[in-house]
């Protein structure tokens, strides 16, 4: 597969990548050209819904929407970027793909919050971003796996189990996976 296009691709860490940011992470990679990528990473809850805890518990108190909300990177950690279903659109609405969109302002958690925004979502705070070059360089390194996104995925596994699916869903057991390996 190139590595030209990995926009609407899941980024699946390998056991191998041993990053306390990154440890076990799936990314959704939303854009992906000559100028960098940018992805959320989608199975970290920061804040669960019924355990609000933290700074973000003073943050989304006034929010009062009933959802997990999610760790989507360690850049741009002032701002909120929802993941959601294609039943919802503004302007500033960026579409991954055919079923899957970002949305990123004040407005969506409005309408969330007003029962008229998406049907399916994940609220993350910040997102992964990568220079030109820099996530090619980490999949030619063997820090991450490759695989096509699909909805389904985003909405109906746990986040528990996301990782763990992903990997024996490309015929990898993590249980059998060797991390890397020294030179001679």
């Amino acid at each position: 597969m190139s590595v030209k296009n990995l926009s609407n691709y899941l980024l699946i860490s390998t056991p191998g990548l041993n990053d306390s940011i990154f440890r076990k992470s799936i990314i959704l990679l939303c854009e992906h050209d000559d100028n960098g990528t940018m992805g959320i990473i989608l199975n970290k809850p920061i804040v669960s819904d019924k355990n609000k805890t933290s700074l973000l518990k003073v943050v989304f108190e006034n929010i009062k929407i009933d959802s997990k909300i999610y760790f989507g990177g360690p850049v741009n950690l002032e701002h909120c970027f929802v993941l959601h279903d294609e039943s919802y659109l503004a302007s500033d609405t960026i579409k991954i793909s055919n079923e899957v969109s970002l949305t990123s302002n004040n407005q969506i958690i409005e309408d969330i919050k007003n029962d008229i925004g998406p049907e399916n979502y994940k609220i993350n705070i910040g997102y992964a971003g990568w220079d030109k070059g820099q996530l090619e360089d980490e999949i030619k390194n063997g820090d991450w796996l490759i695989k096509p996104f699909s909805q389904n995925f985003l909405f109906n596994i746990s986040d528990q189990d996301m990782w763990k699916f992903s990997t024996m869903d490309l015929g990898l057991d993590p249980n059998n996976f060797m991390g890397k390996s020294g030179r001679a």
